[in-house]
C-alpha cells in the first residue's frame, strides 16, 4: 500500500520487485540528488557552458551533461548490481568499473535532458530505464536493444523549482519530492494521466510536418474536440511531466523526408512510453506503440507522440 509522506525506502519496501532493482532505483535517487545540487549552484561553481567536446549526438557537451552522466556511471558501477550502462552522451555500452559479470540489471539513462536550457534556468531533467540482461555477453548491443515492453522499471527526475522524481513499475507510479537533506518523500501516488486539454508541439517546424499533423494541430486551435492550450517548455521531460499531471498530448513528429525523429528511442523515448501506459496513457511514434519498436541501435532517433489515452485517440483518429 503506497502512503503520501512515505520515504523511498519504506516506498520501494513495500513494492513487489527484487532487492537489487530496489537498490539501483534507491542509487539512482541519491545521484539525481547530487545532479539537483550541482544545477543549483552551478553559476557560482562554474558549471555553466560547453566543455568544447560534440557527444555522439553530434551536440556540444554542456558541463553538466558531463558531470551528471559521469555520476551515474561512477554510482550505479559501485553498485554492483548493473550488468550494463548505455548513456545518450556515450557511443557504446558501458561495462561497469568495478565489474560485476554476475549482475542481472541493465540500466539507461538521458543523463541531463533538456540540457540546452540549463544556461537559462529552465527546467530540465533526468530520465532513465531499467531491464533485465538477455545474455551473458557484456560486448553485445543486444542487451540494451530490447523492445521498451521488456522494461521492468522507468522513471525521470525533473530539476525545476524543486526537484521530483517519478518512479514507475508494472506495480505502480509515484514521485517524490527531496526535503533539504536529500531525501525523497512521495507526494503524488497512484497517478493516473491528467486530462486537460493541452497540446505540446513546436509548430515552428510546421512547415516539416506532414498533412496528417496539420490536420491535428487546425482541429484542436478550431475547438472541435473542446478548448486547447499550447504549452511547450522545449525540454521533453518537463512537458511530459506537466501533461502526466495535468493532462494533454506532447509531440515531436518525424521529418516526413526522412522518416527520422529528434527523440532517443532507448533514451527517453522508452522510458517515458513505460510510464505512460502505466498511467492510463500511451505513446506512439505516428504510426506504431513505441514500446513494441525493436531498437536497430543504441542511438536509433523516432517520431514521439505521447499522452492520455483519450488526446492519443483524437490524434490517430485525425
Amino acid at each position: 500500500m503506497v502512503n503520501r509522506n512515505q520515504n523511498l525506502s519504506e516506498y520501494l519496501n513495500n513494492l513487489d520487485i527484487e532487492s537489487d532493482l530496489k537498490k539501483i532505483i534507491s542509487v539512482i535517487s541519491s545521484t539525481c540528488y547530487k545532479i539537483s545540487e550541482a544545477i543549483r549552484l552551478s553559476n557560482i561553481n562554474n558549471l555553466l557552458g560547453k566543455t568544447g567536446e560534440i557527444n555522439i549526438q553530434g551536440e556540444q557537451v554542456e558541463k553538466l551533461d558531463e558531470l551528471a552522466n559521469n555520476l551515474l556511471i561512477k554510482n550505479l558501477s559501485e553498485t554492483g548490481k548493473v550488468f550494463l550502462m548505455g548513456s545518450e552522451e556515450i557511443e557504446s555500452v558501458i561495462i561497469p568499473n568495478p565489474n560485476n559479470k554476475n549482475a542481472e540489471f541493465i540500466v539507461v539513462f538521458d543523463p541531463l535532458d533538456g540540457s540546452s536550457n540549463i544556461d537559462v534556468s529552465v527546467t530540465i531533467g533526468t530520465i532513465f530505464a531499467i531491464y533485465k540482461r538477455v545474455n551473458s555477453d557484456q560486448n553485445d548491443e543486444s542487451n540494451l536493444l530490447q523492445e521498451g515492453n521488456k522494461a521492468i522499471a522507468a522513471g525521470y527526475t525533473v530539476y525545476g523549482s524543486s526537484t521530483v522524481m517519478c518512479i514507475s513499475t508494472k506495480e505502480d507510479t509515484s514521485m517524490f519530492s527531496f526535503d533539504k537533506k536529500g531525501y525523497p518523500i512521495i507526494t503524488n501516488s497512484k497517478i493516473i494521466h491528467g486530462n486537460s486539454k493541452v497540446y505540446s508541439v513546436n509548430e515552428s517546424n510546421w512547415n516539416k510536418f506532414t498533412e496528417k499533423d496539420k490536420r491535428w494541430i487546425t482541429s484542436l486551435k478550431s475547438g472541435v474536440n473542446g478548448k486547447y492550450t499550447a504549452r511547450y517548455v522545449g525540454s521533453l521531460v518537463a512537458d511530459f511531466h506537466r501533461n502526466l499531471l495535468k493532462g494533454g498530448i506532447f509531440s515531436y513528429p518525424a521529418d516526413p523526408k526522412t522518416g527520422i525523429g529528434r527523440l532517443r528511442l532507448i533514451y527517453e523515448c522508452n522510458p517515458l512510453s513505460f510510464i505512460a501506459k502505466n498511467t492510463n496513457g500511451y505513446a506512439s511514434d505516428g504510426e506504431k506503440s513505441i514500446l513494441e519498436i525493436k531498437p536497430e541501435n543504441l542511438h536509433q532517433r523516432v517520431g514521439f507522440y505521447i499522452g492520455n489515452n483519450i488526446e492519443m485517440s483524437i490524434y490517430k483518429n485525425s
